[in-house]
């Protein structure tokens, strides 16, 4: 027999086996409420929570309106690849990845994001593992901010403010640990000890993160030659950034271009900066 259907289609049904897999799953979760304190932060924070294969169990409204949704259940067992172009899609699954497999969170990683409106920003994201009642990390739950709005309202990110936008203005250049540790008025060994503690890296990892997420851009979005993109984003040369790549993306950054340049990646918001070519988080 045909199956019954009501005004609005089957929709009612999906909806009820959506809401048994979000509650299956955090019924496995030792304190399902702990996590709602990440709300507590910062205004503007876009809120989610996945499995063990990536796939979302929950979010807020703020992150439904990133992913261009309006209710949950249209995110409930989707993955970011269902959202984000492919490029962008594989890095956030490879953090959530680490954090799975080491149990060890990811603070204020900043990394490229895509706006509500479709264009590229840079967003801090923090990850952190989900035990079950036995202490096997089960899933992630995690926050994204936009960092210029985190500039103005986030009162624990004010003091590395500096620091950050540094690093993502001018990663183009050369900067030391001396560079920035002057920046808050700090010694190298006080500056590196604090940035460990508070980011959980290092501050040369954490700069080589934001390089090889802007080269990853515009290798996506440019037909820039490599040996240009590996200057524009400091690295040392095109060397330099294939090793790079090879360590943290298991590839090269011609067989990257390859397998991401056919999706079409929005326009990056951070307008290029004359003198470096590094590109500059906007103010607007």
């Amino acid at each position: 027999m045909p199956e019954e259907t009501r005004e609005n289609g089957p929709e009612p049904v999906a909806r009820l086996d959506l809401r048994r897999f979000s509650r299956n799953f955090l019924a496995r979760v030792e304190d399902p409420l702990g996590f709602d304190v990440l709300f507590d932060h910062v205004p503007d924070v876009y809120f989610f929570v996945k499995d063990g294969q990536g796939r979302f169990v929950r979010c807020n409204r703020a992150f439904l309106s990133l992913v261009r949704r309006t209710r949950e259940d249209e995110v409930i067992g989707a993955k970011d690849s269902d959202f984000f172009p492919a490029s962008l899609a594989e890095n956030y699954m490879n953090d959530d990845r680490v954090v799975l497999r080491s149990g060890e969170p990811i603070i204020d990683r900043v990394e490229l994001m895509r706006n509500p409106d479709g264009t590229i920003d840079w967003y801090s994201t923090t990850k952190l593992p989900l035990r079950d009642r036995k202490g096997a990390t089960i899933g992630v739950c995690g926050i994204t901010r936009d960092v210029k709005k985190m500039n103005s309202t986030a009162a624990r990110f004010l003091s590395w403010a500096p620091v950050l936008e540094a690093m993502l203005s001018d990663y183009a250049e050369a900067l030391s640990a001396a560079d920035l540790a002057k920046k808050v008025a700090l010694s190298v060994s006080q500056f590196n000890r604090q940035f460990k503690k508070k980011f959980h890296t290092t501050p040369r990892s954490y700069l080589t993160n934001v390089r090889m997420n802007a080269a990853c851009h515009l290798l996506v979005s440019t037909d820039l030659p490599i040996s240009e993109i590996a200057l524009r984003t400091g690295f040392y040369d095109q060397s330099h950034l294939s090793n790079q790549f090879a360590r943290h993306r298991g590839m090269s950054p011609s067989q990257y271009r390859g397998k991401y340049s056919a999706e079409a990646t929005p326009t990056m918001t951070p307008e290029p900066d004359a003198r470096s070519g590094a590109m500059r988080v906007s103010s607007k």
